[in-house]
């Protein structure tokens, strides 16, 4: 608790922004708590690798038994006091957050393009990439499921051109009125080329001047409503937005990426609240994991195995996503890129959680995802390997 609020109120002092006030609230609301949550990770997993495991080894587990405890009751309990002392902790730095933080700030659902997804995407394309005499040999004598993937992999990357005086329109199921667009061009290619043009929403406008930012947010204003308007759209109508490239240049846009609806949500303490829960659900399925492995190893092999699972769910994402020859023409490559996609996936509903860096860009922490997360990860998972720890560690005590 003690280095959580130091960090949190040093915080300011080492991290540096881009020199404006919006900038540096940014960046402290993603990395003061973000600090405080990897001290967090890194201290109630070495706790909970340890929890069963020291005790048997001490033989403490054995006096325990004697009273008598269930084992399934001995590995919830450790869960539920490792994960209410991360809560505690998680709870003190978001109550500095509160006090450094404006209150009167809203959030905003972000909404992407509807689109077709990338693998039914890569389907459409397989057959006009192969018949393109462009399209290289090893590519066309490569399997058709590796070639499918690779479209598909590109599918979010895909550009748009919109020339001069041109217009393009994107289908959005808004579930609300926008009250922004965002665009943004933080690509590895300089795309901040000089924008000017309308975006248009059914009874709302807005104007884009811009020539150096890379993200850029258009506030949408009402206009008048034009004859035959006057019909209300349903909340589950598609919204169409449209863009009139007015600037001298063609605008090149990713629309899976680059291309934001933002409809008013709520206030930022709930959106608070929200991310603290997702946050202290990531601890209960992290602890979860270290107590049932507590259970079933000795604290070393317990501790490297977490670690190691660790590492690994973070970096198979950003591993797959950058491996060079997406061919898999070699077989152990091939082994290795299919227990790394097996990795990713099975990691992927918690590696893509990212609850403080919505909170800092003002984007809704999502009720849905924030109830399927709390259902899953701080009751179901801790639940279930508590019943699997309770299986192994009598079977443990024999073996010692």
């Amino acid at each position: 608790m003690v280095a959580s609020v130091a960090w949190m109120l040093a915080a300011p002092f080492f991290l540096q922004s881009d020199g404006t006030v919006d900038g540096a609230r940014e960046l402290y609301v993603h990395y003061a708590p973000g600090g405080v949550f990897a001290l967090l990770v890194v201290s109630l997993l070495a706790s909970a690798t340890g929890a069963v495991a020291s005790e048997r080894t001490a033989k403490r587990l054995q006096l325990s038994m004697v009273r008598p405890v269930r084992y399934f009751t001995i590995a919830l309990a450790k869960i539920s006091a490792l994960v209410a002392c991360g809560a505690a902790v998680l709870a003190l730095s978001f109550a500095v957050l509160v006090v450094k933080s404006d209150l009167s700030r809203k959030c905003c659902h972000v909404v992407k393009p509807t689109m077709p997804s990338p693998a039914e995407e890569a389907e459409a394309m397989y057959k006009s990439f192969m018949a393109d005499p462009a399209t290289p040999p090893q590519v066309k004598s490569a399997r058709k499921s590796v070639v499918l993937r690779l479209l598909a992999n590109r599918a979010i990357d895909n550009y748009q051109t919109i020339a001069t005086n041109d217009s393009a329109v994107w289908k959005f199921s808004a579930g609300g009125e926008g009250e922004a667009v965002r665009i943004r061009f933080s690509s590895q290619f300089d795309m901040r080329r000089d924008v000017r043009g309308v975006f248009r929403a059914p009874g709302l406008e807005g104007v884009v001047s811009n020539i150096t930012q890379a993200i850029v947010t258009i506030p949408l204003r009402r206009t008048a409503p034009a004859a035959g308007d006057g019909a209300t759209r349903s909340a589950d109508e598609p919204v169409e937005l449209s863009f009139e490239n007015r600037g001298t240049h063609a605008l090149m846009l990713r629309p899976r990426r680059d291309i934001d609806l933002l409809v008013p949500a709520d206030s930022f303490l709930r959106n608070l609240a929200r991310s603290y829960l997702q946050l202290v659900a990531i601890l209960a399925l992290l602890v979860s994991f270290g107590v049932f492995l507590s259970a079933a190893l000795g604290r070393p092999v317990a501790l490297f195995t977490a670690v190691v699972a660790l590492v690994v769910g973070e970096m198979s994402p950003s591993v797959v996503a950058q491996y060079p020859d997406e061919l898999e023409k070699n077989a152990v490559d091939r082994i290795g890129l299919a227990l790394t996609r097996f990795a990713a996936e099975v990691t992927r509903p918690v590696s893509s959680l990212s609850p403080l860096e919505s909170l800092a860009t003002d984007a809704c922490v999502e009720p849905r995802e924030t109830a399927r997360v709390a259902v899953l990860d701080l009751l179901t998972v801790p639940l279930l390997l508590s019943l699997l720890a309770a299986v192994v560690m009598p079977r443990k005590e024999e073996d010692s």
